[in-house]
């Protein structure tokens, strides 16, 4: 994120609109693959960022820093994507990031053979450069915890690639 959320932040909290919407233009690619890594669906991540918005909007006034925006943002969309995994029955698998067809059904497969919240971990602690207590905050879940399901994630992705399941 290349923006200046210092700056940004000072003129949302005082209702300005358009502060709003470069806040959103910097800050939705690195939200949406959060929530992307978790749901693996474009129609519900989409949904999950929206709400999230929405949710930071109306908290605008109570934004300290760049710091406390950017934990804001995390915990609302997570909450959300968790709660729209626990009304789905079934896990809907869509588009990876990549338009090769062969590397979509590599990283379909792979991801099918992780829980959702496997994927999350996997995602927030390779992709966002996480901590493990950075994770905890997040998901509510204690260091143990977290260091087993990243484990057993890991675990699971070389079986996966061990036994060519992919």
């Amino acid at each position: 994120m290349s923006i200046d959320l210092k700056e940004i932040i000072k003129r949302f909290k005082n209702g300005d609109d358009a502060a709003f919407e470069e806040l959103y233009k910097g800050t939705v690619r690195y939200i949406y693959s959060i929530v992307y890594a978790y749901l693996l669906s474009k129609e519900d991540a989409e949904d999950v960022v929206q709400n999230t918005y929405l949710k930071i909007y109306a908290l605008r006034k109570r934004i300290d820093d760049e710091k406390s925006l950017i934990a804001y943002m995390k915990r609302i969309a997570i909450n959300y994507a968790f709660k729209m995994m626990r009304k789905r029955q079934t896990l809907k698998i869509a588009e990876p990031v990549s338009n090769d067809p062969e590397v979509k059904e590599t990283a379909e497969e792979v991801l099918k053979n992780l829980e959702p919240q496997e994927r999350l971990i996997m995602t927030l602690f390779y992709m966002d450069n996480a901590s493990i207590k950075e994770i905890c905050l997040l998901t509510g879940e204690k260091e143990g915890t977290i260091k087993s399901k990243l484990s057993r994630a890991r675990d699971k992705l070389r079986e996966v690639i061990a036994n060519e399941r992919v």
